[in-house]
């Protein structure tokens, strides 16, 4: 008996390592498909339509007070729109992994606009998508103010948008996330 124990203990110790290890990268693989997703469709967004924002009250005049345009494109409302969806995208994604270390990353195999895709070691199965959607759903639900708040009115580049949500939530153990 303690010997199958002992088995069982083994054999989970190398188990939940890979586990997490697998999880860890789905997840990172999420954010970064989420921050190219968002940059993409906040820089297709027409640059010159408006949202109305503030109060919407009216003075003793009959003219509203306190109402601005913003910019649509970047701005919370679009945001949270793009969000909302975000994860559905991730059907567009499929698996590469790396052949020297084994670590799985998430590129996307449909083309946006006729751009070119080098989909050299890519894994298409359902598998893969359903993984990195479900780490996307968990993602969002978890980050989604702070993804906002970093693309909110943001010119930045995907690079830097990406280096900053994505690189302290690559690096975190599993335990953290």
């Amino acid at each position: 008996m303690a010997a199958w124990c002992c088995l069982v203990i083994a054999l989970g110790s190398l188990v939940i390592p890979t586990l997490a290890q697998r999880d860890r990268q789905a997840y990172c693989g999420a954010c970064k498909a989420v921050v190219d997703e968002l940059h993409y469709s906040v820089s297709k967004e027409d640059p010159h339509k408006t949202i109305e924002t503030g109060s919407f009250r009216v003075n003793s005049k009959g003219q509203q007070v306190g109402v601005t345009s913003k910019r649509y494109a970047g701005s919370e409302a679009h945001l949270t729109e793009l969000m909302e969806g975000v994860c559905d995208l991730m059907s567009n994604y499929g698996v590469s992994t790396d052949t020297k270390t084994g670590t799985k990353s998430y590129i996307r195999i449909n083309s946006r606009a006729g751009e070119s895709i080098t989909l050299s070691n890519v894994n298409f199965s359902s598998d893969g998508s359903r993984e990195l959607k479900n780490a996307c759903t968990h993602f969002v639900s978890e980050y989604e103010d702070d993804i906002i708040s970093l693309f909110k009115g943001s010119n930045r580049s995907k690079d830097s948008l990406e280096k900053e949500l994505c690189s302290k939530l690559c690096t975190k153990r599993t335990s953290e996330l």
